[in-house]
């Protein structure tokens, strides 16, 4: 019984580890940004000369609800 409980308490806290990593993972252009690059991906490049961000390596955040 104890090790059951024990292996959901391990479990448990990996999930949480692992939801928080995700939450601050950083989009391909960020870490391009960070490095004092241009991100080199062809739909960033595309987005950008249109003026706007590349909507599946930058997908909307909860807070940037518009």
């Amino acid at each position: 019984m104890k090790s059951i409980k024990l292996f959901t308490m391990i479990a448990c806290a990996l999930a949480i580890l692992a939801t928080t990593v995700s939450v601050n993972a950083e989009s391909c252009c960020e870490k391009a940004k960070k490095a004092g690059k241009e991100c080199e991906h062809k739909c960033c490049q595309e987005a950008k000369k249109a003026g706007k961000v590349c909507e599946k390596c930058n997908p909307k955040k909860d807070g940037d609800k518009k």
